[in-house]
């Protein structure tokens, strides 16, 4: 099985040596030189028309007045069929048209829309509509021009226009943020190690995000990347290694893991045509959803680029630099008339600095000895202060725990009653849609209920056992069985995450009816969720209390 922890360490770290002894190799061009000449090819931009790759982001800016549009149109097909995927035979096409203006030097806004299409499709789902649209602002710190280092942010807004996310358990499918139905904020960091030059040169970059929804039902998510770009003139080779996951439960080697070669043609005409393909690297799952990530998915881009300032910019810099040189021949002449006067007086300074020496370490040695007499004093102090607090903490603490232990008896409801009593619960108010696996809107507050039941008891291991009535064939209740229970120990676990390592789920069909089927009346008790608990003997330090 593939071991996604130990190879994104191996590829993050290879990607920033890689670049340092890059950068020593490679003479960086000089300022009074280069600066004149503007670069042949327009940046390499990525799909929100920033710079970067595919998907990863560069820390550089696009610089002051320039406006860049992007297209970015991927293709998957999905081979096989799981519970919350596209069905096996789909072709799953998304179109991203993005826009990014330079405000200034440092500061870029950018924005984007995209929209979906599936082929072959038999889903009740929109097989085609807008997707998501996002907006932000990304900043770059303003280190020096020539600096081998650029490190920037990005704040973002995703609108979750889209009316089929596609993927929809946890953070998966290649599509997952241009198909949302929510909205999210983005935050990221970047940074960007550089050799060479625009046109000539190598770079490295590393991404890392948090992502945030509005909706309590989606998690938070963690994205990491990262990237090598070689300019060599008018091709650039990339290579990008991606990473998506909850913060909560992160899972890096069976979720969304990929890895991109990209090739790219640039033209003198502010114009760049990329081709590429993203490739899963996660290994299987165990449940419902047994990837993340169908094998490979292609795309095309291309991008315009302009620079509206350029002969603005070029003439000011001509002017700077002409500055520049008048500066550097006054401060030349003033250097020389400073030396002489600095030999002159370099005996008395180096005299006089001595005797402060000397009286300054005096002075030290004195007060370090005051310092420890005070400091051990104190110790002593504080020393008693803390053994008496203590003492008197512990007995009242004791009292406290009893009194607590005694209110929580009385607080308990009939359902907890139940539950711990006979390590059994009937969930009476949990409904589902004729043949479906979606929890009724009306079920939540009922099961917001039972999932603050449940936190109270972290030792008690529960299983969540869906049944059905003889209606149908055995295999279809046994799959709808499995999913209703499946359902139910999502939503429970999303509402209290810490419920992930206490519950199980099991689907039973028709194979354990409370009634008979020959009934309407039967066949609805025998359609239900029930909790029960596997470890009964630790229903005992929960019922002694």
């Amino acid at each position: 099985m593939f071991q996604s922890k130990p190879m994104l360490s191996r590829i993050s770290k290879g990607a920033l040596f890689f670049s340092v002894c890059l950068f020593g190799a490679i003479n960086q061009p000089k300022a009074d030189s280069a600066s004149v000449v503007p670069p042949v090819y327009s940046p390499v931009v990525n799909g929100e028309a920033l710079r970067g790759l595919s998907t990863i982001g560069s820390a550089e800016s696009m610089g002051e007045g320039r406006i860049t549009f992007g297209f970015f149109a991927p293709w998957y097909h999905q081979q096989n069929t799981y519970l919350q995927t596209p069905n096996a035979g789909a072709n799953i096409f998304v179109g991203t048209g993005a826009f990014s203006y330079g405000v200034n030097p440092f500061v870029d806004l950018f924005a984007s829309v995209s929209g979906y299409g599936i082929s072959n499709y038999d889903k009740d789902m929109q097989s085609s509509g807008v997707g998501s649209i996002r907006a932000g602002v990304q900043g770059s710190v303003p280190f020096p021009r020539y600096a081998p280092i650029r490190m920037g942010g990005q704040l973002a807004i995703i609108g979750g226009t889209s009316q089929n996310q596609i993927n929809i358990y946890r953070a998966d499918g290649y599509n997952y943020f241009e198909t949302r139905n929510s909205f999210d904020f983005v935050g990221k960091l970047m940074q960007t190690l550089q050799a060479g030059n625009e046109d000539w040169g190598f770079k490295a970059h590393l991404n890392e995000a948090g992502v945030l929804s509005i909706s309590k039902d989606n998690p938070s998510v963690l994205l990491l990347g990262t990237g090598l770009q070689a300019n060599l003139g008018a091709i650039v080779l990339g290579t990008e290694l991606n990473s998506r996951t909850q913060f909560k439960d992160m899972a890096f080697g069976t979720d969304p893991l990929w890895v991109t070669p990209t090739l790219r043609v640039r033209t003198p005409y502010e114009m760049n045509v990329t081709v590429g393909a993203d490739v899963s690297l996660s290994a299987d799952r165990s449940g419902i959803s047994p990837r993340a990530l169908e094998p490979y998915r292609v795309f095309v881009a291309l991008a315009f680029s302009f620079d509206m300032l350029a002969g603005k910019r070029a003439e000011a810099l001509a002017q700077k630099q002409k500055a520049a040189q008048e500066k550097a021949n006054l401060e030349a002449k003033a250097a020389k008339s400073a030396n002489e006067v600095r030999s002159l007086t370099k005996n008395s300074i180096e005299d006089s600095i001595e005797l402060a020496n000397q009286k300054q370490a005096s002075r030290e040695q004195m007060d370090s000895m005051q310092t420890q007499a005070n400091n051990d004093a104190l110790a002593n102090q504080a020393s008693a202060n803390l053994m008496a607090t203590k003492a008197t903490a512990d007995s009242l603490a004791l009292i406290q725990s009893a009194k607590d232990l005694a209110l929580e008896k009385e607080k308990r409801s009939e359902a907890e009653k139940k539950l711990l009593s006979t390590g059994e619960l009937l969930l009476d108010a949990v409904y589902f849609e004729s043949g479906k696996t979606i929890i009724s809107i009306n079920s939540k507050p009922y099961l917001n209920i039972i999932a603050a039941m449940l936190i109270k008891y972290p030792k008690l291991q529960i299983e969540i056992g869906g049944h059905t009535d003889n209606i149908g064939a055995a295999e279809y209740n046994l799959n709808l069985s499995q999913g209703r229970a499946e359902s139910v120990r999502m939503y429970l676990i999303g509402v209290s995450p810490a419920l992930n390592a206490t519950l199980s789920s099991r689907g039973y069909g028709m194979s354990m009816p409370k009634a008979e089927n020959t009934t309407a009346d039967g066949r609805l008790s025998n359609r239900r969720v029930e909790l029960r608990v596997t470890n009964k003997d630790a229903l005992m330090m929960y019922t002694q209390k």
